[in-house]
């Protein structure tokens, strides 16, 4: 279920809507509210005297609430009214000013946070992977999500894991209309992009059928998750050609799919990777890449495993000193302009190839408990977990290292965070700190100082 505003917060529905310097009320309502309720037939000339604005966002459910947010766009009030005796103009504008007694703006309100002068008009975006079902997912904490996975068949068609939950994924929309619904089509083992790649006609072929997918379900563009271009080792078919054809494969899906549409592409930012993937030739065409900063130990077993394996800078404790800035910077010297990498970050620990657990399972089960105590490396920026005899046990992430993540973001002008994925943490814990770290950071430490200090 989606996250319920919290009063004396920003008010996330309002993300890419102008408060207009007035109060907002938004009605979260059943449509039968909507069309009936007199404080919404058309405008009224008591709401427009007083400053006050109403926003219709249509629900799910059958109850109906009254968000009053400020013109800072902090939420001041929350109302539960009652569908069979509404609230008309007058009281509202009652309820407002008596809110308005007590309010004062903020010298610096979360709009209005320091922005690096580097890049002072990035809009940072923040976003999921979906692998399964999205009943945890909230569309208030994110801009964008990624239905996980299309798979390629044989014929050259695809097909989804399940159409009921892309279906639910793509009525978030009905909570959140500002939110993006994406398409992702791979993943690891995943085969037929060489093949889909390969001529003029199998590329057309590929985006018209992703075309249809888009137009069915109504959603918002595609990600394109090939692992690897020119690399068959995830037992996939690659040709030399992939590198140029991959290129080529984006083009079509751009000519076909539209300006407007999403594309972005998911991969990783090592040498292996860039020498494959043409990262200055697909820059033009798409709108973000997917930085895979995680899973640097996967496949690693023994001693070597027992690292860092979604670290942000390089430590003793780091993976033949992989980080998260390695990828972004080779990245960017291969010619991917800052702005369009996202940063990815992993809901889950592991310990090379022996062990994984999903933040759900770490929280319950090692945090500072059961003979087990979380470390901190101030140099990777990175936490892990010990065993009672001192032993590294698991590497993960937690609020402070997406603290530091979101700060890197800002710090480099990068375009924002997403993370894989989803159903790993299901009470949107890291979901909701990745939200703070972009849109918020202030609140996240705040947070953080509480948790830590006292």
């Amino acid at each position: 279920m989606p996250r319920i505003p919290q009063i004396g917060y920003k008010f996330p529905q309002l993300r890419g809507m102008s408060s207009n310097n007035k109060w907002t009320v938004v009605c979260n309502a059943p449509t039968s509210y909507l069309k009936h309720t007199s404080l919404l037939r058309g405008p009224d000339e008591i709401l427009h005297q007083n400053d006050i604005q109403i926003v219709q966002l249509p629900s799910r459910t059958t109850d109906t609430t009254l968000y009053i947010i400020d013109p800072s766009e902090i939420l001041r009030a929350i109302i539960h009214d009652d569908i069979s005796s509404p609230l008309t103009a007058s009281h509202v504008v009652t309820i407002v000013d008596s809110l308005k007694k007590g309010y004062r703006p903020e010298i610096q309100s979360v709009s209005n946070q320091p922005t690096n002068p580097a890049c002072p008009n990035i809009q940072k975006v923040v976003g999921e992977y979906v692998l399964g079902d999205p009943q945890n997912v909230d569309p208030f904490l994110l801009d964008f999500v990624i239905y996980a996975f299309a798979l390629i068949q044989p014929d050259g068609s695809l097909d989804v894991y399940s159409r009921r939950y892309l279906q639910e994924l793509a009525n978030l929309r009905f909570s959140d209309p500002n939110l993006k619904v994406i398409l992702g089509i791979g993943g690891w083992g995943n085969d037929g992009f060489s093949d889909a790649a390969l001529t003029p006609q199998s590329r057309y072929n590929f985006a018209r059928e992703v075309r249809s997918w888009v137009d069915e379900y109504d959603l918002d563009g595609v990600d394109i998750d090939w692992e690897y271009p020119g690399s068959s080792a995830a037992g996939i078919t690659s040709r030399p050609q992939d590198r140029e054809n991959f290129t080529l494969l984006l083009q079509a899906l751009r000519d076909v799919l539209g300006s407007d549409a999403w594309i972005s592409v998911a991969g990783t930012g090592d040498a292996s990777y860039i020498r494959n993937v043409d990262i200055a030739g697909i820059a033009p065409i798409i709108n973000y890449f997917n930085i895979m900063a995680y899973d640097f130990t996967a496949g690693v077993t023994g001693a070597q495993g027992a690292r860092h394996h979604s670290n942000l800078f390089p430590s003793d404790l780091a993976f033949n000193n992989i980080s998260a800035d390695l990828y972004v910077q080779n990245l960017i010297n291969a010619g991917m302009p800052p702005e369009q990498l996202l940063l990815g970050l992993p809901l889950y620990g592991r310990n090379g190839a022996t062990i994984t657990r999903t933040f759900d399972e770490i929280r319950r089960s090692y945090l500072n408990t059961n003979g087990y105590t979380v470390r901190w490396d101030n140099v990777a920026k990175a936490p892990y977990i010990v065993d009672q005899f001192g032993n590294f046990f698991l590497a993960f992430d937690n609020g402070l290292s997406i603290y530091f993540k979101g700060q890197y973001v800002a710090d480099n002008c990068l375009g924002g965070l997403f993370t894989w994925q989803t159903n790993m943490d299901q009470a949107n814990i890291l979901a909701n700190d990745m939200y703070l770290a972009i849109n918020d950071p202030r609140t996240l430490e705040e947070i953080l100082a509480q948790e830590y200090l006292g």
